[in-house]
């Protein structure tokens, strides 16, 4: 699929409520129940991974849009983002609501993850952007869950492995799982995009590349 077909399928994947990301557009569904189509690995409510993808880029299946979807998708979109403040692998505390006024992309990933591994360069090289603004508008925050999904190792571990890798964007961590089901994650990595005002635009299961980033962000 091409980046413009993916971004387009950004535009409608908005949630009909924060519960849970079950009511985007495309859906796949296995034993533990309905979960986003993505190419990215698929968690179970337990913590098992269900299925993995490709390391190469991509995200949801491309479906057809219908009115009703794309009505509900517009609707959903004033929905408020759920505010939290977790602290990265700096130490430093990070409040969702302090950062109104500013697009927000929050990236939920796992180490162990390859589709979230391949698209972390891309994501420091957003960042690192971002940094030699004099105003930037765009905040990039990772989301890791500590001994969560998938085995995961402890913030420690995490933080020594964005240090080896050079990466140095924010990435909090989510220690109880808690963010993780409140955003509905079920699949890493999903990237949700916060607006200026502090609501949902909308979210992307699967690995971007650049230029699918740099779309939704324009979006």
């Amino acid at each position: 699929m091409n980046h413009k077909s993916q971004t387009t399928i950004f535009a409608v994947l908005i949630m009909a409520a924060l519960t849970g990301c079950n009511g985007a557009a495309s859906t796949t569904t296995n034993s533990t129940g309905t979960v986003p189509a993505t190419t990215g690995v698929t968690i179970s409510k337990d913590g098992a991974i269900v299925s993995a993808g490709e390391s190469s880029a991509g995200g949801a299946e491309e479906t057809e849009t219908t009115p009703d979807t794309a009505t509900n998708a517009q609707d959903a979109s004033t929905l408020p983002a759920p505010d939290f403040t977790l602290v990265d692998q700096y130490g430093e505390s990070h409040t969702l609501s302090d950062y109104k006024g500013k697009v927000v992309f929050l990236n939920f990933w796992a180490t162990w993850c390859p589709p979230c591994r391949a698209e972390m360069p891309d994501i420091q090289a957003l960042y690192e952007e971002q940094l030699l603004k004099e105003d930037a508008e765009l905040v990039i925050l990772g989301v890791a869950g500590p001994h969560i999904y998938g085995n995961e190792g402890s913030a420690e571990d995490i933080a020594a492995f964005l240090s080896e890798n050079g990466y140095t964007y924010p990435v909090v961590m989510d220690t109880d799982g808690s963010l993780m089901r409140t955003y509905g994650i079920t699949a890493f990595p999903t990237t949700f995009m916060i607006t200026k005002e502090g609501t949902v635009a909308g979210y992307l299961p699967g690995s971007m590349t650049r230029d699918i980033m740099d779309d939704i962000i324009a979006q």
